[in-house]
């Protein structure tokens, strides 16, 4: 199925037309396949580049990995309680901390389901992070439905002298609060991609 402008389907994706030949084999290729050298484009098996493929965790490692990270998180939460105005840091140790904890122990393997768990256990450490500082003010059920509602009671007043919102004391600020959070998604989506 050649066409009259000389371009053929790429040999990695079918769907794709290319006019590009690998240098060294001149199979066709793609500009995403494409891998440059300093002898021309090749393919990615001339090139020797090869993604590594993703294996199955193991349940019993899984399981392992997944208390670990929670041992990570729980103790990040902790610490959120205490000195909440460290959110930068402690996003990032919740995200560098449950990945690096579960990728021990899984020997490092990588996939789809690890980034699933790390980010179930990154959403957990969030949360519990959350219902410590809700604890630490004195937050009520009921004040954590209005996120813009002012609470002023001893522990506010102890910690800031003046009220503040729920939001502000929960750490909810959709800048930079929320952005801290989402690079500890991050890390994990990138760590076991």
């Amino acid at each position: 199925m050649h066409s009259s402008s000389g371009q053929v389907p790429c040999s990695y994706h079918p769907d794709v037309m290319t006019g590009l030949r690998c240098t060294n084999c001149g199979k066709p290729i793609c500009p995403k396949d494409a891998v440059r050298t300093p002898v021309g484009l090749r393919c990615p098996d001339c090139a020797g580049v090869r993604r590594m493929g993703t294996i199955r965790t193991p349940t019993n490692d899984l399981a392992k990995s997944l208390g670990a990270g929670l041992l990570v998180a729980v103790v990040v939460a902790v610490l959120w309680r205490f000195i909440p105005s460290w959110g930068f840091y402690l996003s990032l140790a919740m995200g560098f901390g449950v990945v690096e904890a579960i990728a021990r122990f899984t020997r490092n393997k990588r996939g789809t389901d690890l980034q699933i768990a790390a980010m179930a256990v990154i959403t957990v450490g969030f949360l519990l992070s959350r219902a410590l500082l809700a604890q630490r003010y004195g937050l009520s059920i009921d004040s954590l439905t209005q996120l813009n509602g002012m609470v002023w009671n001893d522990a506010v007043r102890d910690t800031y002298g003046y009220p503040r919102a729920v939001g502000d004391l929960l750490r909810l600020q959709a800048v930079p609060d929320l952005i801290y959070m989402a690079l500890a998604y991050i890390i994990a989506w990138v760590r076991f991609r």
